[in-house]
C-alpha cells in the first residue's frame, strides 16, 4: 500500500470515528483526544489531517451532504411519479440514517451553534422545498386532489420527517420501513384519488407486497392521521 493510500485510509478512519463520537456525545462534549483514541492514532497524526475539531466536523458534514445527494440520485433513478419519488426518497433517507453513522452525525452537527456559519446550513429548508416541488408535480400528474392545500401538506410532511429523525436518535425503530410505509399509508388516501391509489407503492423498492398502499377503508383505523390531513386540505 502506498503512503498516499495509507493517508487516505487514516483520514477516513478519523472521520468515521469522529462521526461516531459526535453522534453519541454531540460536538461540544467530544474532544480530539477521545477521537484519536477511538481510531487508534496519535494526536499528531490526527492534527496532520485536521487542524481543529471544527475542521473535522466540517469534513463529517461534507461527507454527509454527499451521501444525501447520492440518496436523492438513487431515488430519482427508480423513476415514477412525484409521489413515488418522495416515498422512495423517504425510505432511502431512513435506511441511510439507520446504517451510516457519518450521514447521521452530519445532520446532527448542522444543529450545533456556530457550525452553521461555516457554510454548513441545516438541510431541512431544502428538504421542505423538494417536498413542495414534488407535490406540485403530483398535482399536475393528477395524483393529488387539486383542492389539497399544498403548502400545509408540505409543512406537515417536512415536520414529520424531521420529527422521525429526532426520535430515531433514541430509538432506531423509528427508521424501519414499516414506519415510513405507515406514514404514507395514512396520508395518501386523503391526498390521492381512489382510482390512482393502486399505482403507488409505499413499501421500499424490491420488498414484498405486505406494505403496499391500502384502500380507503384504511382510514377507519387512523382517525388522528385523517384529522391532520383533513385540516391540511382545509376541511
Amino acid at each position: 500500500m502506498s503512503r498516499q493510500e495509507r493517508a487516505s485510509r487514516t483520514r477516513q478512519l478519523i472521520i468515521e470515528s469522529a462521526a461516531g463520537a459526535f453522534d453519541q456525545e454531540g460536538f461540544a462534549l467530544t474532544g480530539l483526544s477521545e477521537i484519536a483514541q477511538l481510531c487508534g492514532v496519535s494526536k499528531g497524526a490526527l492534527y496532520f489531517h485536521f487542524g481543529s475539531k471544527e475542521q473535522l466536523a466540517e469534513a463529517v458534514m461534507a461527507e454527509s451532504r454527499e451521501t444525501l445527494r447520492e440518496t436523492v440520485r438513487e431515488a430519482r433513478r427508480l423513476g415514477g411519479s412525484g409521489l413515488q419519488y418522495l416515498i422512495d426518497l423517504c425510505h432511502g433517507l431512513a435506511r441511510r440514517l439507520d446504517q451510516d453513522v457519518v450521514f447521521r452525525a452530519g445532520l446532527r452537527l448542522t444543529e450545533e451553534p456556530g457550525l452553521e456559519k461555516k457554510g454548513c446550513p441545516s438541510p431541512y429548508p431544502a428538504w421542505e422545498r423538494l417536498i413542495g416541488r414534488q407535490l406540485a408535480r403530483a398535482v399536475r400528474d393528477e395524483d393529488i386532489h387539486p383542492e389539497v392545500l399544498l403548502a400545509e401538506v408540505t409543512s406537515l410532511l417536512a415536520a414529520t420527517a424531521a420529527g422521525i429523525e429526532t426520535l430515531s436518535r433514541r430509538d432506531k425503530g423509528w427508521l424501519g420501513p414499516h414506519v415510513t410505509a405507515g406514514l404514507w399509508n395514512a396520508v395518501l388516501p386523503a391526498l390521492t384519488p381512489v382510482e390512482r391509489l393502486g399505482r403507488i407503492r409505499t413499501a421500499p423498492e424490491g420488498s414484498g407486497a405486505a406494505l403496499t398502499t391500502p384502500g380507503p377503508h384504511h382510514w377507519d383505523d387512523l382517525p388522528e392521521a385523517a384529522a391532520l390531513v383533513a385540516r391540511a386540505q382545509g376541511a
